[in-house]
């Protein structure tokens, strides 16, 4: 690779996010965002134009145990935030854990996932950029 190609990778990769939210938007409207990092792989799914009625929203959260059930902290700075998985992901019908999981990933940008014996970091760029159906 010559000094220039360098320069512009190195660039490149100095002003764009090497993590960030990936948005997109389905047929039916609902919006559904993705974050993956290592060990880790974040969906989450909004309905803020109603396509679903009731609307619908959902969570997945992939970290290597597959389809994990049970307790899960997410650190933020000093702040934390508990909430349930069931079958792989948190639903609205829990909601204190489904405004505990959209308050945790909206308090910050760097975060830690702690759940079933594992610790990870989460760094997502920004903090998620909706509230999902939680009033928040």
């Amino acid at each position: 690779m010559n000094r220039l190609s360098y320069a512009i990778a190195t660039l490149i990769a100095l002003t764009s996010p090497a993590f960030a939210w990936e948005h997109t938007t389905d047929f039916r409207g609902l919006e559904i965002y993705d974050h993956e990092d290592e060990g880790i792989e974040v969906q989450v799914i909004c309905d803020p134009q109603g396509a679903f009625i009731p609307p619908i929203y959902s969570a997945r959260i992939d970290f290597g145990q597959k389809d994990y059930e049970g307790e899960v902290m997410l650190q933020s700075g000093d702040a934390t935030f508990t909430f349930e998985m069931k079958h792989g992901s948190i639903l609205p019908n829990d909601e204190p854990s489904w405004k505990s999981l959209i308050e945790g990933l909206r308090s910050g940008s760097n975060l830690t996932l702690n759940a079933g014996g594992q610790t990870l970091q989460l760094e997502t760029g920004s903090p998620f950029p909706v509230t999902c159906g939680a009033e928040v």
